[in-house]
């Protein structure tokens, strides 16, 4: 919480400064009720003050009531006595409208709030970060620079600059800049976390568990044992694991997050042991956790994907073929998340020709954008033959500029976001030249997968219960038949399981849809340096190997709620 802003003309002379001072005290305390109640006293007594309102618009962010929350800060800043409180207003109300997901408007207030008082770091940082998010890459990267400048004793704007160029993938630059935070507070250990995790993207594996162990030295309740047990196998009656086992203790003082972060680790501690029950028990208990702690509607992403299909018809995708003009050719490597899409842009990658690209979200996010114009329109959507030229021509040349970085290295690259098999459609109305390459593997190896990853913020959020994930999968599987009929022939599918089997086969005819000579060297992928940022890092710096193909066999018993989600009979794992 931005706690200078909610106290910013902080006075003894207030009147209801112990009140305030309480309700501040249950928000830093996640008391959010209580902190609620006593602002809303608070309001009640005083309406028209901005301290009581901007305090209550920072509580109402934190219980997601965004539009309550942006009213209340607006109020905040008509009575703001003075410039800094204002700045302090327009702060609290920029970072309220970025959550929104109103990016404009939450650049132009954090942009208010760094003119009016530039000596605040955070107001820098999260303009910084409010760019970043909008692929504004240059004005987040000046922004941070200037911040790092000003505050030469403040290691957060060169953290945060790290993390921003991990995004963009420039993984080797943000380590010189980790250095940099490191050198101005070495006892951070959130930037020993953040530091270890890129080491980990590398494949310098060793530095990273260095990383995750001098984080859990400084504070040893970190989310950090997960990143661990990816890394090393420990002997489940270890010292070290004993530790995960007091994190893991609900009786406990552990934080959720880091509970659950042992619960994944000691779960994949126990599964490489060959422990399978005590590694499931784990494994659902942490699942069932993060499950409580996120928000996911399978009936809203039932709803999404039906609107994607009953958008994309055979006259949709006729009348606007042909109107992007773009001779960009990216290779697109999409499917379920842990269906081989890593081993597939790992094995295209090693060509001399491709670049590897890794998980961008700029398909998304031309998605979104896209479909927000068309949707503006309203009787007129998506809009004249015309205006949808112009919106596509756009979105294309916007994904062009956000993947410069690769296409300038190389003629080609890969684009390997999973969930990218909801855009089929878009990626062919934008890239008529691109090649689309789906991964296919066995949907029960597939769904456990996921369930044994605890993936990062906001990522793949159904795979914390097997039943939904059951049902996404089914999802996945409704719309790529809808993509094989109104697009016959345009994705090239691969069977992870043959791909695994044959592996010369497999790399031959996916090079010969993308127009690319054969190399040796692509199957040879487990020696190419680059950044992996998947859960499949450690696997595909080995070569291939078969025992994961039917290791979810020893789940089995435990896995009728994802049986009854995918609807197949276990005994025979197919679909009926």
């Amino acid at each position: 919480m931005e706690q200078q802003s909610a106290t910013s003309t902080k006075s003894d002379t207030y009147p209801y400064q112990d009140m305030l001072d309480k309700a501040l005290t249950y928000y830093y305390a996640d008391d959010l009720d209580q902190a609620r109640a006593l602002s809303d006293e608070l309001l009640r007594i005083a309406p028209q003050e901005h301290m009581p309102l901007q305090l209550a618009g920072v509580i109402a962010r934190s219980q997601k009531r965004l539009p309550e929350s942006a009213e209340l800060l607006k109020q905040a800043l008509r009575y703001a006595p003075d410039a800094q409180s204002a700045a302090a207003c327009w702060f609290s109300l920029g970072k309220t409208l970025r959550e929104a997901g109103d990016l404009h408007q939450a650049e132009e207030a954090l942009r208010r709030a760094l003119h009016i008082n530039p000596s605040v770091c955070d107001y820098a940082t999260e303009l910084a970060q409010i760019y970043a998010d909008g692929w504004k890459l240059d004005l987040a990267i000046e922004t941070l620079k200037k911040a790092i400048n000003r505050h030469p004793g403040d290691s957060a704007p060169c953290a945060i600059l790290a993390s921003i160029l991990v995004t963009y993938g420039r993984h080797q630059d943000a380590l010189i800049v980790f250095d940099l935070a490191l050198a101005r507070n070495p006892s951070d250990p959130y930037i020993h976390l953040s530091r270890g995790t890129t080491l980990k993207v590398l494949g310098r594996f060793s530095e990273a568990q260095h990383e995750f162990t001098e984080a859990l030295r400084l504070k040893p309740m970190i989310e950090a044992y997960s990143h661990l047990a990816q890394l090393k196998k420990f002997n489940v009656d270890s010292p070290e694991t004993q530790t995960i086992l007091k994190q893991w203790d609900p009786e406990g003082t552990a934080p959720l997050k880091v509970r659950i972060d042992a619960g994944f680790a000691l779960a994949r501690i126990y599964d490489k042991a060959g422990g399978y029950p005590t590694a499931f028990q784990y494994l659902q208990d942490a699942n069932r956790l993060k499950r409580a702690d996120i928000e996911f509607s399978i009936k809203d992403y039932q709803d999404m994907s039906d609107g994607i299909m009953a958008l994309f018809t055979p006259d949709f995708l006729a009348r606007f073929s042909g109107k992007s003009n773009s001779n960009l050719a990216p290779i697109f490597v999409l499917g379920m998340p842990r269906s081989g899409t890593t081993l597939t842009e790992q094995m295209l990658a090693s060509h001399s020709q491709v670049q590897g690209g890794g998980e961008l979200p700029s398909i998304t996010r031309v998605a979104k954008d896209l479909g927000n114009t068309w949707e503006s329109r309203g009787n007129l959507a998506p809009g004249s033959d015309e205006m949808v030229a112009q919106d596509l021509q756009q979105a294309a040349a916007r994904y062009t500029d956000m993947a410069s970085h690769l296409w300038r290295k190389r003629p080609r690259f890969t684009d390997k976001m999973p969930m990218n098999f909801l855009y089929i459609g878009i990626i062919h109305l934008l890239f008529p030249n691109a090649r689309i390459i789906f991964c296919h593997r066995n949907p029960v190896a597939t769904c456990l997968s996921c369930y044994q990853i605890l993936f990062g913020a906001g990522n793949v959020l159904y795979s914390y219960d097997l039943a939904e994930l059951g049902q996404v999968y089914k999802i996945h599987e409704r719309i790529m038949a809808h993509w094989r009929k109104v697009l016959p022939g345009r994705v090239l599918e691969v069977e992870y399981e043959h791909l695994v089997g044959h592996p010369e086969t497999g790399i031959r005819r996916m090079l010969e849809f993308c127009d690319l000579e054969f190399e040796s060297a692509c199957l040879d992928f487990h020696t190419l340096n680059r950044p992996i940022a998947t859960a499949s890092l450690v696997q595909v710096r080995k070569p291939i190997y078969k025992e994961a193909i039917n290791h979810w066999e020893n789940y089995q018993p435990f896995l009728g709620p994802l049986f009854d989600g995918l609807g197949i009979n276990p005994a025979s794992n197919e679909s009926p």
